[in-house]
């Protein structure tokens, strides 16, 4: 049996290599067969790259690249994370909290759509995130209002989270991207 070696590396930077496989079953096209790893023993799989027909260790350059690339991923990973858990939080509206989850989006949209539809009925009741309290928007200009809230809520945290991960796909160095610091 032979080895082969995937030509393209997974998401996580590394090529695939089979050490028994039957080479007719791998196109030449995504796969080198046989290739000569002789260099390679002791080099993680990490620091592996495909040239052409070779198989040969990352040079300093490239290692920065792929770790630049790996620290950016990540950022961006914990940006969206912390944009979700601000979404997730709520908003404040007459000085309580109102969900805006995805059901309670929704249910907002659709109601703001209706708003001034003549068979839509006043007042509206809201429940608080917590369900302790509610909130009776009186008319179309208080729905208007509410749903407006909600809405520069989610745009914010949404804007906010993209200025961020803007810093980070323009950063040249894991240095910058270290420095930027998601206080939101």
């Amino acid at each position: 049996m032979a080895s082969v070696i995937k030509r393209t590396a997974d998401a996580n930077g590394i090529y695939e290599l089979l050490t028994s496989a039957n080479t007719p079953d791998y196109l030449v096209a995504d796969w080198i067969h046989n290739p000569d790893l002789s260099a390679l023993t002791g080099v993680p799989k990490s620091r592996w790259i495909v040239v052409g027909d070779t198989v040969r260790e990352m040079t300093a350059a490239e290692q920065d690249i792929n770790i630049l690339s790996s620290v950016k991923a990540s950022k961006l990973l914990a940006i969206d994370a912390r944009t979700d858990a601000l979404i997730a939080s709520g908003f404040v509206y007459s000085s309580k909290t109102f969900s805006l989850s995805l059901p309670a989006q929704i249910k907002m949209n659709g109601s703001h759509m209706v708003r001034d539809d003549p068979s839509f009925t006043y007042p509206v009741i809201w429940n608080t995130m917590d369900d302790n309290d509610t909130i009776s928007l009186a008319d179309s200009a208080a729905l208007d209002a509410f749903y407006l809230t909600a809405l520069g809520t989610v745009r914010s945290h949404l804007d906010s989270g993209t200025a961020l991960k803007d810093q980070a796909r323009a950063a040249v160095t894991v240095a910058v991207i270290n420095a930027i610091v998601d206080n939101r």
